[in-house]
Parts: structure tokens; sequence; C-alpha cells
């Protein structure tokens, strides 16, 4: 008896081999990949391995000996040549499709902890497939739809590009994560100074502090004469945000939300390298959050801070001071906000750093608000979205709340 066959339709989100081959080459042509030989070299290897359905050679070893002309035994630790150049050739990419003119065309995705690719197409091209089984030897083949179905993607790719094209400035600040297809992270630095009492005398301590529903505090000169040992106090900073960095946090995953954009919230102290790795991030928080002053190091302005005053540096200008407050009773607050392609994570990464909370909040409206960010780069070079970008912002307080946030510095790179 003839074997039963079970003909499994097309998946319409996968590009047809054909047009994924002139993808290849329009990569491979492109300023970003032209010059770097070891990326060209991934690039073809995986990608022939993808259209050969040959995806099991898609490892390390096997990489670095067919790709790369090393020994059978090389030592995979000593020789990173294969995790570096796939690094590499993730940041060229990102760099590749922030490119305007881009944005109708699929998508080569290399995921993180893999050397497989994946090809996405954009919505404009996602048109119904004509049935079909699969071709023996190919990976996941697709046939088109002629006629109507062709009509439509042409339409669509028109009504995409435009769409594009009128972007607001707010859409292409946050284009680079938005677009990322990972999971974002929203890392908001914690507290240091914030205790707890412990041991024998923790209830004569509370009491004597905060008081209770029956019995007051006590009284400012008792207290000023009571002793209390360090040991006496337990840090419990990992347990709180403060209120600017919190209500930030909340304006952005409201706008992630809105567009769709899975995130995850998590405080620094419980953040690790391998939270963030492969995932693009919004880092909140400057002197106190250990990953923004890691990722952000060197980069043109940021925070400084004497005993009197905070201050917002200029590393390229001599490292002069372009704003100083003093630390109580002032009449404004400062935010860096900085959008880098960070080399570590591999991720697009949106820092704020900002000299007291009160700068958190207004950096929170600047990075949600169209307004803000159109009057902020209404200056700003032609396609300046596709660059990292550094924004010096200046909130003056005013009822005791941070007021419009306006730009005093830009920087783009």
């Amino acid at each position: 008896m003839p074997r039963d066959r079970t003909i499994t339709p097309p998946d319409p989100t996968v590009p047809p081999p054909d047009l994924v081959r002139r993808h290849l080459d329009d990569l491979l042509a492109s300023p970003h990949f032209r010059n770097s030989k070891r990326s060209q070299l991934l690039l073809k290897y995986v990608v022939g391995a993808y259209l050969e359905g040959s995806l099991d050679r898609v490892k390390e070893r096997i990489i670095g000996q067919e790709a790369f002309h090393r020994e059978p035994d090389y030592d995979t630790n000593q020789d990173s040549v294969v995790r570096t150049t796939a690094a590499e050739v993730r940041k060229r990419l990102a760099q590749y499709y922030q490119d305007p003119g881009h944005e109708t065309e699929i998508r080569l995705v290399l995921p993180q902890g893999s050397y497989a690719p994946d090809f996405r197409l954009s919505p404009a091209m996602r048109v119904t497939a004509a049935p079909g089984a699969v071709e023996p030897g190919r990976a996941r083949p697709l046939r088109w739809a002629t006629g109507v179905g062709l009509a439509f993607a042409v339409i669509a790719s028109g009504v995409y590009v435009i769409a594009a094209m009128r972007a607001s400035a707010l859409d292409r600040f946050w284009m680079p994560l938005l677009d990322d297809p990972a999971e974002a992270v929203i890392c908001i630095e914690q507290p240091l100074r914030i205790y707890r009492f412990v041991g024998p005398r923790t209830d004569d301590l509370n009491q004597a502090m905060v008081g209770s529903p029956a019995t007051p505090f006590a009284p400012a000169d008792s207290r000023k004469d009571s002793a209390v040992q360090l040991s006496e106090l337990l840090p419990t900073g990992e347990q709180y945000f403060t209120y600017g960095d919190l209500m930030a946090s909340v304006r952005l995953g409201e706008m992630f939300s809105r567009r769709r954009k899975p995130f995850q919230v998590l405080g620094d102290r419980l953040t690790s390298y391998k939270d963030l790795r492969g995932r693009p991030a919004v880092l909140i928080g400057q002197f106190n959050n250990v990953w923004t002053n890691g990722l952000t190091s060197g980069l043109r302005y940021y925070l400084g801070k004497t005993t009197a005053a905070y201050e917002v540096r200029d590393r390229q200008g001599g490292d002069k001071v372009i704003a100083s407050l003093a630390r109580l009773n002032r009449a404004e607050d400062y935010a860096i906000i900085s959008r880098i392609l960070d080399v570590t994570t591999e991720k697009t990464v949106v820092a704020v750093s900002a000299t007291t909370f009160f700068g958190t909040l207004a950096a929170g409206d600047f990075l949600t608000h169209n307004s803000y960010m159109q009057e902020a780069f209404q200056s700003a070079p032609a396609k300046w979205w596709k660059k990292d970008v550094q924004v010096v912002i200046r909130s003056r307080m005013i009822g005791g709340m941070p007021g419009p946030p306006k730009m005093v510095a830009l920087h783009l790179w």
C-alpha cells in the first residue's frame, strides 16, 4: 500500500530560499559587511547551512574548521574566532537594519547562544503562501501567491515605507530597542542606605524611632542622646526602589505595552550579566546602579559630585563642568540620557543618569513624550537616529516637582 503522506502548509512568515539568497547578497555588499572578511565568512557559512537544511553543521567547532580553516582538534577556549565573529555579526546586523530603506526587508537574526540563523518577514511581506510539499534537502521553502496577493504586498510595502518616513522623533529614538525581537529589561537602581533594626533591641529601637499606633515615638532630645550599634542595622536596599525611578519605569512600561514590546523589570542588586546579555535594556539610576556605571563609562557626558554639589561634566571639553547644582534647596535638576549599542551585551542600551530622583522623573517624561523629543532633535543632523546618542536635559523645579524637560546638550557619534 502507498505510504500515507501528510502535507504541512508552509509557514507564511518564513521567506523563500531565493529571497534569503538575495538578502544575503545585499548584506554582504553593504558598507557594514563588505570590508569585514571574517563576518562575511560566518554569514555565508551559516546561511548556506540553513538553505541546505544542514543546521547540524552550525556548531562552534565545525564552523571553526570549515569556515575559518582551523584544525579539527583546535581549542575553542583558547581560540574564540567563532564567538567573537558572531558577536561582531550581530552588531553589524543591528546597524544595517537601523539604516533607512531596510524597513521592508526580511530580517536575519543570529540568536544569542546559537549560530543557527533565523529569518523573519516584515509585516508588509507576510502574504498568503500557496500550499505545497516541502522540497527535500531544502530548509522550509515557500511559494508565493500571485495576483491579488502580490498586489497586496506591493501596496502594503508602500504603506509601510510611508509610515516609516513619517515616524516621530520618539519612534526613531526607540526603534533599535522596539524592533529587537528579544525581551527588553528595565533595570532600576536600588538605594544603598536603607536599613532596619535587628537584634534584641529591635522593638525598643523601633518604638523610639517611629512609635506605634498606641504610643508616640521618643522626643527629639531622647533620640539625640541614644546610641545605635552598626551591628543593629541591617541593609535592606535590595527590597526598595526610589519614587522617581519607579515612576519612570512605570511610564516606560506603559509605552512598551502600547507598542506590544515584552519587557521585564529588575532591580540592579538582583540583576546579573546573564540577565542583560542578549537583551535590550533600559538602565535607570547613576550613582547606585552598578550596570549604568559599567556600561556607560567613558561616554562624553557624565555625572560627578562633590561634598556640596552635583556636576554634569564634559570629557571632550577638557572635563569642563557644564552644570553644577547644590545638593540641597536647588531650583533645577539634570539628567543624562544615553542610547548606545553596547559591545558587552551586544544590544541597545538606554541609560538614565540623574542627579536626584527628580531628574529621573523628568527623564521619564522626556523618554515617553514625542513633543519633548521633537524639540530636542529638531536641529539634529539628518538620520540622527542611526547614531549613538547622549542628551543632557534640565528640568526646573515647580512647586516641589520637576517641570518640562529641556535639552541643554546633545552628542551624536
